[in-house]
């Protein structure tokens, strides 16, 4: 079976399970041949799951990891399998599949390893209820963090920044960089002045010396850039190579899958300004330590037109976020 798009992928296990019959059984295909894997894919019957297999003699920790409803990867030893129940939705599995698959085609000394690091990734995007493609907001979001990324963190620390992007998964600022973070908001023209900060974790500062508030105006323009365009351009940058599956993953988690390239085609963005901010003593915020015990998950807006007083340029963040890391050395 060649690797190649969701639908063909589709195409083909359909074509295979149209070969088999009611008797138990299996029917396998090779991929991959020039590999240094065995990876295959299969039809089982008459349960008529649909998986993909991969063994290699890496040391794997035994765990069954559940993607979504009827989908499981399960590794035993340096194996590792991925399976549709008939109930899966058979094309978000071969969209997986092709995924995987150009996983691992990207050289790497430890390719299941990754390969199981791919599969958690899918599992957070996964339950954050994204295979169909990013809201408006959300991609705007990821816009304004990439964006950030490349302008801020990359030529402060280099690939130290792509590591220091946690949000996607899950963490309470954008950016760590051992003692400093920084939360990136992005906003439209209309709310230029209005940062919503989504949770009362987001600008505490009980783990961090140094937080900074990025903020972001952007606007659509024809003369912009599309978020594929800074998707493509950051993947081919010397400075994320080293971290790429890392960077891959990030993009994973935040919902980005290559299939929905097209949905985001005709939209285009500039940065039309950039506000930093120094989150200290007396920056008005909510956290946890203000809150009693029985009040959580807390949203408010922030005016930031009088938040004058807590400006900082942005070569000042550069040189903070690149201090924290010579502090570690």
């Amino acid at each position: 079976m060649a690797a190649s798009t969701p639908e063909q992928l589709e195409k083909t296990f359909h074509a295979v399970e149209a070969e088999g019959s009611s008797k138990p059984g299996a029917i396998r295909r090779r991929i991959l041949p020039e590999s240094a894997l065995d990876v295959f894919t299969e039809v089982r019957f008459p349960t008529r799951e649909w998986a993909l297999l991969v063994n290699s003699t890496e040391d794997l920790q035994d765990r069954d990891l559940i993607l979504a409803s009827g989908l499981v990867c399960r590794t035993r030893g340096g194996s590792v399998e991925v399976v549709a129940g008939p109930e899966t939705d058979r094309f978000l599995f071969c969209t997986l599949l092709s995924d995987l698959v150009q996983q691992l085609r990207v050289p790497t000394a430890a390719p299941t390893t990754a390969l199981v690091r791919r599969l958690n990734a899918w599992r957070k995007m996964l339950d954050r209820g994204l295979p169909t493609g990013l809201t408006p907001e959300a991609r705007v979001g990821l816009f304004g963090e990439l964006v950030a990324l490349r302008e801020v963190l990359l030529p402060a620390i280099g690939p130290a920044g792509i590591t220091a992007w946690v949000g996607p998964a899950a963490a309470p600022k954008d950016f760590i960089h051992f003692s400093t973070s920084l939360e990136v908001k992005t906003v439209s023209r209309r709310d230029s002045n209005r940062c919503r900060i989504s949770s009362e974790h987001q600008l505490d500062t009980d783990t961090e010396e140094n937080l900074y508030l990025v903020h972001q105006v952007v606007s659509s323009s024809q003369n912009g850039v599309s978020l594929a365009d800074v998707v493509d351009e950051l993947r081919g940058d010397p400075r994320v190579q080293p971290e790429l599956s890392w960077f891959e993953n990030c993009l994973l988690e935040a919902g980005w899958l290559d299939t929905h390239r097209d949905q985001y085609a005709n939209e285009r963005y500039a940065i039309s300004r950039r506000q930093c901010f120094y989150v200290g003593e007396g920056f008005p915020r909510v956290t946890a330590g203000d809150l009693p015990p029985e009040v959580s998950g807390v949203t408010y807006l922030v005016d930031l037109s009088r938040c004058g007083a807590y400006r900082v340029d942005e070569g000042s963040v550069r040189s903070s976020v690149a201090r924290a890391g010579k502090a570690e050395e």
